[in-house]
């Protein structure tokens, strides 16, 4: 949205964005949350780059607080509408430290406070407009709550695709409720547009002095009520989601711990081999960035097997490696992603040297930390 603001208008709301939370005034206006960060998780790196642009705002805030802030002061002063309570950012955290669970949590709190942002914009809207006139103070106050509402849209929308490519394959039978909440996501973020381009039609027109037409305010309230109309229905689609991957994770978990071994090594030497082709299989499995049911089958399966074997043959030395494979497989089974794949990586440690005759795999796709 192109806006023709003033330098000094656009550090005022540059600073008004970033104390909002410190200053706790019911003048503040909302916060952004922080974009996901590109990991090395095998999420593919997501665009705009949210985070470098939130990054870089609040480094020239910070610069700009000083000189700007009897600006700043003026510009609250003379807001004539009461600001709404304002949504609480998400912290930033890695997505290759989250586990299935985690990123749940994250995509719900960011949900929500797309929800609160948008209902914030358009309250903002209604508020401004139900004198059926508008000012240039105004309207750069609505647009402080647009800018939030999209930014908080954004960062719900790039959570929901790393949770997809990271977790999806796995959780496959949650991704129809996934899907809807994309939908419901998209639909605010093109009402948000909608308001978005209708405030930017509305400052032309008033920066060119024309009068506005009655039509042109009917319009925003229009586009306020369209982003505000299923908002309790999105919140009730992540918590519909949230229950179908927390039963998802029981039901994987139940039907992982039933398998039996069904070809268990008839030595120590044997065992080990398998233990090693065992941590292949799962950096195998982790390479494309993806992780399957029919993988976590087989690698389970495997794992009974050398389970068994090391209970047989492993004696005092190997003491302990029965449960570490079945730890590996449940934190699989469980979407524990982090874990499963460090105590791998300790496992692996734990078998000592690797048999001549067994060559690593070739592995071109695997990014993640060992």
């Amino acid at each position: 949205m192109k806006r023709k603001w003033t330098p000094t208008l656009l550090i005022s709301l540059l600073v008004v964005l970033a104390l909002a939370c410190s200053a706790g005034a019911p003048t503040a206006a909302p916060a952004a949350p922080t974009a996901v960060s590109p990991t090395e998780l095998v999420i593919p790196t997501l665009t705009p780059n949210v985070q470098a642009t939130v990054d870089a705002a609040i480094a020239a805030t910070s610069q700009a607080q000083l000189v700007a802030q009897t600006t700043v002061n003026a510009a609250v002063a003379s807001t004539v509408v009461a600001m709404p309570p304002t949504a609480t950012p998400v912290p930033p955290v890695a997505a290759d430290t989250l586990s299935e669970e985690e990123m749940e949590a994250m995509i719900t709190e960011a949900v929500n406070q797309a929800v609160a942002a948008t209902t914030q914009a358009t309250s903002a809207t209604a508020q401004t407009t139900s004198d059926d006139t508008l000012t240039a103070d105004e309207i750069a106050y609505m647009e402080v709550y647009v800018m939030a509402a999209n930014q908080a849209i954004l960062y719900a929308e790039q959570l929901l695709t790393a949770y997809s490519q990271v977790y999806g394959d796995l959780a496959y039978a949650a991704l129809d409720e996934v899907n809807q909440i994309e939908q419901e996501l998209a639909s605010m973020s093109s009402s948000i547009s909608t308001l978005d381009s209708t405030l930017d039609a509305v400052n032309t027109t008033m920066q060119q002095g024309q009068a506005l037409a009655e039509d042109t305010i009917n319009q925003l309230e229009t586009a306020a009520q369209a982003a505000s109309a299923n908002l309790p229905h999105t919140q009730e689609q992540v918590k519909n989601w949230q229950q179908h991957t927390d039963k998802g994770r029981e039901d994987r978990a139940n039907q992982i711990g039933s398998i039996q071994p069904n070809n268990v090594p008839t030595d120590l030497q044997s065992t080990i081999r398998d233990a090693f082709s065992f941590v292949d299989q799962i950096n195998v499995a982790f390479g494309d960035g993806k992780f399957n049911m029919d993988e976590l089958t087989q690698i389970a399966q495997l794992g009974a097997n050398i389970s068994a074997g090391f209970s047989k043959h492993g004696g005092i030395k190997m003491q302990g490696m029965s449960g570490k494979v079945n730890d590996i497989t449940m934190n699989l089974a469980r979407g524990q992603f982090p874990k499963a794949h460090g105590g791998a990586a300790d496992f692996e440690k734990g078998l000592g040297q690797r048999p001549a005759n067994l060559p690593k795999p070739s592995l071109p796709n695997l990014t993640r930390r060992p």
